[in-house]
């Protein structure tokens, strides 16, 4: 009885860190845009609820402002927190970012306005 015990309980730690593991490489990708009304003038500002999935290629494609940013992934950073990026498309369709977590390996804050293309 105390082995059977034993054998669950282990089994049940092994698949909760199982699955942690897996969660904990998410990467996340959170968008703001902004836009200007002309009259009255006015700045409005939407978050889009924050993407989030474990990578399945070296990078992630996220179609924004009309343009392509492309960015680096946990997959291919080898980031154990994932990649976790935020980007604000303004109202000229000028687009910022950073990264909000991760390693070198991801796409640091001062090449994400570049990868958007």
């Amino acid at each position: 009885m105390r082995s059977s015990f034993k054998t669950g309980l282990i089994g049940a730690v092994l698949t909760i860190a199982a699955f942690a593991a897996g969660a904990a490489h998410a990467d996340t990708v959170a968008i703001t845009v902004q836009a200007a009304v002309g009259q009255p003038i006015q700045h409005l500002s939407a978050s889009l609820p924050q993407w989030s999935a474990n990578p399945t290629s070296p990078t992630l494609s996220v179609q924004v402002a009309g343009k392509t940013c492309t960015l680096v992934s946990s997959l291919q950073s080898g980031s154990s927190n994932g990649c976790n990026y935020a980007l604000n498309a303004g109202p000229d369709g000028t687009i910022t970012g950073a990264l909000i977590a991760g390693n070198s390996g991801c796409t640091q804050t001062p090449q994400i306005a570049s990868s958007c293309k």
